[in-house]
């Protein structure tokens, strides 16, 4: 890593392609959301409004941690899981909505801390593993805050966790009957809730609707109808006629729906291409740089933002059941742009310790 005096913008301030990447996302998800509303006003309730705000909150975050060396971000690792802890502790004492406790309101917006776990879960595994300290303190944070998301309830997120775990324990060198013995203890973990009722009815009925030949979800179909209207080009470049298609909840969980319909399968695949070359450009970095922090750390990262991507695709297109994971930059929603901000200010930063600024 090589400390290096950091200016808001210019060459020294930020890689050139990670912010621009960054913008063109928003940009994306901007007339996306227009595109659902068709309006455009000075009421914070606006949801075109509300998503601008976000953004330049997000690129507020993001050259913050341009000024956050990766060398801090290691030694804040334990702190941020602890607090991570203690947040997810919290948000079991607010008011329950929806059946589940979940967000901390903070009036403009709800704070989700599952967001901020997703981040400090990396770091510390990122830290964890590139110093081969798996002692019981880590492994107890672990485990602990995939059981506190869990208890919120937020199984989604949890599957999120356990994979990010997986996934970066298994790019590392651990042994692999260490590897299976985590498979296995999990295995046996979900059917023991299940066998204590520690699993919610409203989880286990989601889950077996959506297996069930008879009964299928009415967002999932209303979602694959409204993609199958976008068509090659979509109804902004093709004149076929636009029609309405009721979809819950557009603007957050089923917004890649409402994306596809306005921008065709040449859209889908544009949108896809820019976050797969995003990942090959983070996967040069990973095999240039010398820290094994820094490389745990990225990868961390990239299987974290592709793992939300895929399950939010297959959860729109019918494929698995519903889980409620946003599309990163894409979705609508606070805690989510700040969260994705901050792990490509942390990348940015990463570029440029390492001297690619470009």
């Amino acid at each position: 890593m090589i400390n290096r005096r950091i200016t808001i913008l210019g060459p020294e301030g930020t890689n050139v392609y990670v912010i621009f990447q960054y913008l063109i996302f928003c940009v994306i998800s901007w007339f996306t959301l227009f595109n659902i509303t068709n309006e455009i006003g000075l009421d914070i309730q606006n949801v075109l409004v509300r998503q601008i705000t976000f953004t330049l909150l997000g690129l507020t975050v993001f050259f913050l941690f341009t000024y956050v060396s990766i060398s801090n971000i290691f030694a804040l690792s334990n702190v941020l899981m602890i607090s991570s802890t203690i947040l997810l502790i919290g948000v079991l004492f607010t008011l329950e909505s929806l059946g589940a406790r979940r967000r901390y309101d903070l009036g403009v917006f709800d704070f989700q801390p599952s967001e901020f776990t997703k981040i400090a879960f990396v770091i510390f595994l990122a830290a964890v593993i590139s110093q081969k300290r798996n002692n019981l303190l880590a492994l107890a944070l672990i485990f602990s805050n995939i059981l506190l998301v869990y208890s919120q309830p937020d199984l989604g997120t949890t599957i999120i966790l356990l994979s990010v775990v997986l996934g970066m324990y298994f790019i590392s060198d651990v042994k692999l009957k260490t590897l299976l013995a985590f498979l296995i203890m999990m295995f046996v973990s979900f059917f023991i809730l299940l066998e204590f009722d520690l699993v919610s009815s409203f989880q286990v009925q989601r889950i077996t609707d959506f297996y069930s030949a008879e009964i299928q979800d009415f967002s999932q179909k209303q979602s694959r109808l409204q993609i199958s209207l976008g068509g090659f080009l979509g109804d902004n470049l093709s004149n076929t006629e636009n029609i309405s298609i009721f979809v819950p909840v557009q603007t957050t969980d089923f917004i890649f729906s409402s994306f596809a319909k306005s921008y065709g399968f040449i859209g889908c695949i544009t949108l896809l291409f820019l976050w797969i070359f995003f990942g090959f450009r983070v996967y040069s970095l990973i095999v240039t740089t010398d820290s094994e922090f820094e490389k745990f750390l990225l990868a961390g990262f990239m299987i974290l933002l592709y793992l939300q991507i895929l399950i939010n695709i297959a959860t729109v297109v019918g494929l698995i059941p519903l889980t409620g994971d946003p599309f990163p930059l894409l979705s609508l929603g606070g805690s989510s742009i700040i969260a994705v901000s901050t792990i490509f200010g942390i990348i940015n930063r990463i570029f440029i310790e390492n001297n690619q600024v470009i």
